[in-house]
């Protein structure tokens, strides 16, 4: 697919979008019914943002942490001892992170320390790490006030391919189209 090709397939879909929005109805009570049968999907559980150094045997992280405790910069040693390479050349950051989505240890580390807090080394069957956490954000319960915008865009997809095949069948009719293949 071309570049052309996609903004031709983007141009037509905005146009279908604004022709078959004005026909379609979402009621609170969908809402809410939506909600309801998704909760769990709305809830964000407790998450860290973090970043690290990984290093594969433990005198490099040694070596790390020694240059760290003496002042250094610790993106700019994530750039240049990490062996992962994706986060390393971004200063070792990770992004956010909730309970399930890293290595045990490393989880257990991160989730127990403070905000602007260094860990000691943590090793994991990917190596050994140095952890920086930067950021932390609680759990948080979902509630359908925050939920609706979210909730009435997919409910507006699912009516969306729905709402296009009757309205393609009611043109058809209107303007006694026949398909010749069948």
């Amino acid at each position: 697919m071309t570049k052309e090709d996609m903004k031709k397939d983007i141009k037509i879909y905005l146009q279908t979008v604004k022709l078959l929005e004005p026909r379609i109805e979402i009621t609170d009570e969908e809402i809410s019914t939506y909600f309801d049968e998704n909760k769990e999907t709305f809830a964000t559980s407790e998450q860290v943002e973090a970043s690290h150094i990984l290093v594969g045997d433990e005198e490099k992280v040694n070596e790390v942490a020694v240059k760290l405790a003496a002042g250094g910069d610790f993106a700019e040693l994530a750039k240049e001892y990490s062996t992962d390479t994706t986060s390393g050349k971004n200063g070792g950051e990770l992004g956010f992170f909730g309970t399930g989505e890293m290595a045990a240890e490393f989880k257990t580390a991160a989730f127990a320390m403070e905000v602007g807090e260094t860990s000691d080394p943590v090793k994991t069957d990917y190596g050994y790490h140095i952890i920086k956490v930067t950021d932390k954000r609680e759990a948080k319960e979902a509630n359908l006030k925050d939920s609706t915008a979210e909730i009435k865009e997919a409910l507006m997809q699912e009516k969306l391919s729905t709402e296009y095949t009757t309205w393609l069948e009611e043109k058809q009719e209107e303007y006694d189209i026949y398909n010749s293949f069948e």
